[in-house]
């Protein structure tokens, strides 16, 4: 179990700011803002790449899952301010879709840590491997349609079908309740259910993933934090360059190929998941 391990226990007692070097926390930092300046550009948080590193930096699993919900409920209120100002935010998918994931990643976070570190590894792991080939995928689909043929895919016309609302909104809620444990919104397999499903815009879809993002992890954090798995000082250092990141790309984000990016950063993930599965059966 989780709760034998020291780091753990100094986490739930003091917050464990001790445990973390100055270094450390600079370099997080510094890799937080790079992540978060790419999430915005493509409208995901992306703390599927934020919660490998600081494990594989030496912090503890839990505290880094906290962490991570925390700083993609902040980063991503940043990434959507944009989206809200220019109305690229589908409410009605927001609510329909987001409550269930909600409801799952608070029950996941309160109970993180009934799991073994090295399963919650694995399902990191598992995540990163399913996160990728979800957006290589996206993208490849994105990049084989020129850019006028693309808008006509965009034929989201607010409605949504009893079964969309039904099938959708339980797959939200099991990966939500898997994310909530894991410490990760997981806003980038929505993405393409957003798009390929719903047929929403990109812009927009990016806009509504980055809400219901921000509802998942405040949710998820709720949840670490009420069984005391925090770091304040590493909420504070990776939050806010992660925020200034995520602000940045969302402005920039009709600039830049989305696509593009989006392949880049599934095979980023496809890279780091097999780094994270080692991390895990070794321990």
């Amino acid at each position: 179990m989780i709760g034998s391990s020291s780091y753990a226990v100094l986490a739930a007692t003091s917050g464990a700011d001790d445990e973390i070097s100055g270094l450390t926390l600079l370099i997080l930092g510094i890799i937080s803002l790079a992540i978060g300046l790419v999430g915005g550009l493509v409208g995901i948080a992306l703390g599927v790449i934020r919660l490998p590193a600081m494990v594989l930096m030496g912090v503890d699993p839990l505290v880094a899952a906290g962490a991570n919900l925390f700083v993609s409920a902040v980063s991503s209120i940043a990434g959507s301010w944009p989206a809200l100002l220019e109305n690229r935010v589908a409410f009605r998918v927001v609510f329909l879709l987001g409550v269930p994931a909600f409801i799952g990643s608070l029950i996941g976070g309160l109970f993180a840590d009934v799991a073994p570190i090295w399963l919650l590894l694995s399902a990191v792991a598992v995540f990163l491997v399913w996160s990728s080939i979800s957006l290589i995928v996206q993208a490849y689909g994105e990049l084989k349609v020129e850019q006028a043929e693309r808008a006509t895919l965009a034929t989201y016309d607010g409605t949504l079908s009893t079964r969309t609302v039904v099938r959708e909104g339980a797959v939200g809620m099991v990966i939500g309740l898997v994310g909530g444990a894991v410490g990760v919104a997981l806003g980038v397999l929505r993405m393409p259910a957003l798009v390929q499903v719903l047929k929403m815009d990109p812009a927009i879809a990016a806009g509504t993933n980055l809400i219901i993002t921000v509802l998942v992890s405040i949710s998820g954090f709720t949840g670490h934090l009420i069984g005391g798995r925090n770091d304040w000082t590493l909420i504070a250092v990776v939050g806010s360059t992660a925020a200034v990141g995520m602000f940045v790309g969302s402005k920039v984000t009709h600039r830049i190929e989305p696509a593009r990016l989006r392949m880049v950063v599934g095979v980023v993930l496809l890279l780091v998941a097999p780094v994270v599965l080692w991390d895990a059966v070794t321990r």
